[in-house]
C-alpha cells in the first residue's frame, strides 16, 4: 500500500494502490504492450500517467488538497521513504523490438505493416499481415479491418446507401464470428478479446459487449480504452453499482471518470483525493477531471483557477477545453475565449474541442448563424460529440427555432441521458412554447440529476406558479433559496408571487432583499419592477421620503421611466395635502395654537397647489400646440419646476439635489 493515508473508503467502491515501485512496473510493460498493438490512446493515457510518478531523486511533496477534504497526515519517515525513479535496467526494455512475442518469421511483415498502420493506411496494413499468425499481429490485422470499414463509412456519411449499410453490417458479423472463434479456441488474448467487445458495440449486441469487455479488462486492466468503452455503456448508476470489475487499482480511475460523467461530484472528489495522497497528484487526467468536477458544481472561479493552472502545465492540450470555454462564456470573458480560441487553431483547428470553442465565441459575439456552423462541423468529426448537440440547441433557442432545438436536445439524450443540461433545455424550450406539462416533466429529470442545484428547483417552481399550482411553487421557490440561489432567481419569483396573491408586506421584505443582495447590479428589468413596486408601497402607506427615493430610482429605466414621471407628481401633490390636512386638523383642535400659528404658513402652501395646479393646466394647453417631438422635454421641465416649487417652501436645501437627479 501507499505510504500515504485514505481519506475515502476506497474498499466500498474501489481498489487499494499499491506501491508506486510496482505501478510504474505495470505502466512500462503496458505500453510496450499498447503501443506494438497500435491503441495509441491508451499508451499515451499511460505515459501521462507515467510521467506524474517520475520525481527523480527529490522526495515526493505533499499531496494536493482538494476543498472540502482533510489533507492526512504525512511523518517524516514517510517522506524519507518515498520511491524514487526507477532505473530502466535496459536501454531496449521500451518498446522494445526483440522481446515482442512475434514469430521470427513474421517480424519483418509486422514492422512493415506497422508504419503503415501508423500512416492510417488500414487496408494496406491488413494485407501485408494476412499470413500472421501471432497475437500482435493477428490483433493489428483485425482492429486495421475494423478501422478501415469504420472510417469508411463515416467517410461516406449521408450519401452511403442501404447497400452499403447492409455490407458493413456483414462484415462486422464476419468479424465478430472470427473472433469468438479464436477466443473459445483459446488462442487470443485479452486485447482480442477487447476487439470483440468493440465490434459488439457497433452491433448494438450490448450485453454481450458489457461481458467481453469486463473479461479482457479482467485479462489486460491497463487497457484504457476498453474502461472507455465499457463506461459508456454504462451510463446508469444501478448497473454501476452492480458492475463486477477486477480488483486492479485502475478501477479507481475508471470510477473517477464514471463518477464525473453521472453527476456523483462528491463521491469523484473523494476518490480523486485519494488518489492524490496515493502519489498521482501531478496526473494531469485527475487534475482535469477535478476543473471539470467544480464546473459541475458550479464553482466558477474554482474551475476557472484550475483550467488556467492545466494551460500552464501543457499549453498544447485541448482535452476539456471546449468546458474552459463553456465556463469563459457564461462569464462573459470576451478578450480570454478569444485567446483560448486562436491558441485553439494554431494547435489544431480540424479537433472537436477547437470546433466548440469557436462556436461558443461567435455565440458571445452574437454571431449565432457562424457558432451554430462550428457546433455542425464539431458533429461531422464526432457525431457523438456530446457538448456540440446541447450548445447547438441552444443556438436554436436563440433563433427563436424550437423544432431544431427540441431535436438536438433531445440528440443529447439519446448519447447520454444523464446530461442536465439536455433536459434543461427542453424544458426552457416547451416553457417557451407553453406546454407547461411538459416543461414540468423535463425540469423535474434535470432536478433529478442535479438536486442541490438551485437553478433547477426554481425552474420548477416557476412552472408551477404558471400552472396555478401556488403551494408547491412557493415550496419550490423556498428550496432553492435554502439551496444557495446564486443568481437570485428564487427571491425575485418569491416577491413576485408574494404580489399576485396580494400579500404586500411580505413582497417588500423580499424586494428588499433583493436590492441588497445586489446593488452592485441595477440594470434588469427586476431591478426596475423592484424599485416600482416599493414606491408604490411606501406611497400607499405616507412614507413619502422612501416613496420619492424608489420612484427616483426609477428614472434609470426605460421600461419605468414614464410612469415614474407620473408618480412623483403624485407624491408631491400627496405630501402637499397630507400637510395641508395636518395643519388644518391643528387649527380646529387648539386655538390658542392656532392663533400662534404662522400666518404666512398657509398662503404659502396654498400658494404651492395652486402653481403646481395651474403649471399643469398651462401644460396641457401648451400640448395642443407644441410639436410631438417636444412633448418629454416639456413634461420633465415641468416636473422639475413643481417639485423644485415644493422642495423650496418644505426644505430648501434639498431642492438642488432633487431637481438634478428629476432632470436626469
Amino acid at each position: 500500500m501507499s505510504n500515504y493515508a485514505m481519506d475515502v473508503d476506497v474498499a466500498k467502491v474501489g481498489c487499494l494502490v499499491p506501491k508506486m515501485d510496482d505501478v510504474k512496473k505495470e505502466l512500462l510493460v503496458s505500453m510496450n504492450e499498447l503501443y506494438a498493438r497500435g491503441l495509441k490512446t491508451s499508451c499515451q493515457w499511460s505515459a501521462d500517467l507515467l510521467l506524474s510518478l517520475e520525481v527523480g531523486n527529490n522526495p515526493k511533496p505533499l499531496a494536493k488538497k482538494i476543498e472540502g477534504y482533510k489533507r492526512p497526515k504525512i511523518t517524516r519517515s514517510c517522506l524519507t521513504s518515498v520511491p524514487k525513479r526507477m532505473p530502466v535496467s535496459k536501454p531496449t526494455d521500451l518498446y522494445s523490438i526483440d522481446q515482442l512475442p512475434i514469430a521470427y518469421h513474421e517480424m519483418e511483415l509486422y514492422l512493415h505493416a506497422r508504419t503503415c498502420y501508423n500512416a492510417k493506411e488500414y487496408q494496406r496494413a491488413s494485407f501485408w499481415l494476412k499470413n500472421c499468425y501471432s497475437n500482435i499481429p493477428l490483433f493489428l490485422k483485425m482492429y486495421s479491418d475494423y478501422l478501415a470499414a469504420d472510417s469508411n463509412i463515416k467517410n461516406i456519411g449521408s450519401e452511403a446507401t442501404p447497400s452499403m449499410f447492409k455490407e458493413y453490417r456483414n462484415f462486422l458479423d464476419y468479424l465478430s464470428q472470427l473472433l469468438e472463434s479464436i477466443r473459445q479456441q483459446k488462442r487470443g488474448d485479452g486485447y482480442l478479446t477487447y476487439l470483440l467487445g468493440v465490434v459488439y458495440v457497433k452491433l448494438e449486441q450490448y450485453e454481450a459487449a458489457v461481458n467481453m469487455l469486463v473479461e479482457s479488462i479482467n485479462e489486460v486492466p491497463l487497457n484504457w480504452h476498453a474502461w472507455m468503452q465499457l463506461g459508456d455503456l454504462i451510463v446508469d448508476r444501478v448497473k454501476l453499482s452492480k458492475l463486477e470489475l477486477p480488483n486492479h487499482w485502475m478501477k479507481n480511475f475508471f470510477y473517477c471518470q464514471k463518477y464525473l460523467d453521472l453527476q456523483l461530484n462528491e463521491q469523484m472528489l473523494g476518490m480523486t483525493q485519494y488518489l492524490f495522497n496515493c502519489g498521482f497528484s501531478d496526473s494531469i487526467f485527475l487534475q482535469s477531471r477535478v476543473a471539470v468536477c467544480y464546473h459541475n458544481k458550479r464553482y466558477i472561479e474554482i474551475a476557472v483557477q484550475k483550467f488556467q493552472e492545466l494551460i500552464e502545465i501543457e499549453p498544447c492540450r485541448l482535452e476539456n477545453m471546449d468546458t474552459y470555454s463553456n465556463l469563459l462564456y457564461v462569464q462573459h470573458q470576451r478578450v480570454e475565449l478569444a485567446y483560448l480560441a486562436q491558441r485553439a487553431v494554431k494547435i489544431d483547428k480540424y479537433r472537436v474541442e477547437t470546433c466548440c470553442i469557436l462556436g461558443n465565441y461567435y455565440s458571445l459575439h452574437g454571431e449565432h448563424q457562424k457558432a451554430m456552423r462550428y457546433f455542425h462541423r464539431a458533429l461531422k468529426l464526432n457525431p457523438l460529440y456530446l457538448a456540440a448537440w446541447t450548445l447547438l440547441g441552444q443556438e436554436y433557442m436563440e433563433l427563436k427555432n424550437s423544432n431544431d432545438a427540441i431535436q438536438s436536445y433531445s440528440k443529447a439524450l439519446e448519447i447520454n441521458k444523464y446530461e442536465y443540461r439536455a433536459w434543461y433545455g427542453l424544458g426552457q424550450t416547451y416553457e417557451i412554447l407553453g406546454m407547461f406539462k411538459h416543461s414540468l416533466h423535463f425540469f423535474k429529470q434535470a432536478q433529478l440529476l442535479r438536486p442541490f442545484d438551485s437553478r433547477m428547483i426554481i425552474a420548477v417552481g416557476n412552472v408551477y406558479e404558471k400552472l396555478g399550482n401556488v403551494d408547491m411553487a412557493f415550496q419550490s421557490y423556498l428550496k432553492g433559496r435554502a439551496m444557495g440561489d446564486d443568481e437570485k432567481l428564487g427571491l425575485i419569483y418569491l416577491a413576485k408571487l408574494y404580489v399576485v396573491i396580494n400579500r404586500p408586506d411580505d413582497a417588500a421584505k423580499m424586494f428588499l432583499e433583493y436590492i441588497e443582495e445586489h446593488g452592485l447590479d441595477e440594470q434588469t428589468r427586476d431591478h426596475s419592477y423592484a424599485y416600482m413596486f416599493l414606491a408604490n408601497y411606501n406611497l400607499t402607506r405616507m412614507n413619502f421620503d422612501q416613496a420619492f427615493h424608489y420612484a427616483q430610482k426609477c428614472l434609470n429605466y426605460a421600461e419605468t421611466k414614464e410612469e415614474a414621471k407620473a408618480l412623483l407628481k403624485t407624491i408631491v401633490h400627496e405630501r402637499i395635502y397630507m400637510e395641508i390636512d395636518n395643519i388644518l386638523k391643528l387649527t380646529s383642535m387648539d386655538e390658542k395654537k392656532s392663533k400662534d400659528y404662522d400666518k404666512e404658513e398657509m398662503p404659502r402652501q396654498l400658494e404651492l397647489l395652486s402653481l403646481t395646479q395651474k403649471a399643469e393646466v398651462n401644460q396641457s394647453e401648451d400640448n395642443k400646440v407644441d410639436d410631438d417631438d417636444d412633448d418629454d422635454s416639456d413634461e420633465e421641465e415641468h416636473l422639475c419646476n413643481s417639485i423644485s416649487r415644493y422642495m423650496i417652501l418644505v426644505d430648501p436645501s434639498e431642492s438642488d439635489s432633487v431637481l438634478d437627479s428629476v432632470s436626469e
